[in-house]
């Protein structure tokens, strides 16, 4: 055997291994939750899509795999189970993690200026802009 079949065997090798290392991940546990009643499955599915996810900030609860994450499924899969209503597991998380964990969050004083901010924004710049170019306008009668 010469030096560049032991590097080819070496690197097939190191490849196996990085597969059998990157496998790992995929064959972790994936939670499942079991309902009887798929109208019970499809308020848990919407519930989890319309909390945020504390931690990730930019994914739903449904779409993160953080351990938080995690525990608060399994809240709201109980709170589910036991028959709570939508707007009660809502409001117990909106409670113990702030207006934050939704995605939407409900209009009110102290969020106003949030909702209100972009469509001010744009009446601003159009008003600049009108008067800009009312200023600046080449008059077409000359």
């Amino acid at each position: 055997m010469n030096c560049s079949d032991v590097l080819n065997n070496a690197i097939r090798i190191g490849l196996v291994i990085l597969l059998v290392l990157a496998s790992i991940n995929v064959a972790a546990s994936i939670e499942t939750y079991d309902f009887d009643d798929p109208e019970l499955e499809a308020r848990f599915q919407k519930l989890t899509a319309e909390l945020r996810c504390p931690k990730c900030q930019n994914q739903n609860l449904a779409d993160s795999d953080s351990d938080l994450s995690k525990d608060l499924k399994r809240i709201v899969y109980e709170k589910v189970k036991n028959g709570e209503s939508d707007a009660q597991i809502l409001s117990f998380m909106k409670e113990r993690y702030g207006e934050f964990i939704l995605f939407n969050p409900e209009l009110n004083q102290s969020n106003a200026f949030l909702w209100a901010g972009p469509i001010i924004f744009l009446a601003l710049a159009l008003i600049f802009f009108l008067r800009w170019y009312s200023k600046n306008r080449v008059n077409e009668d000359d």
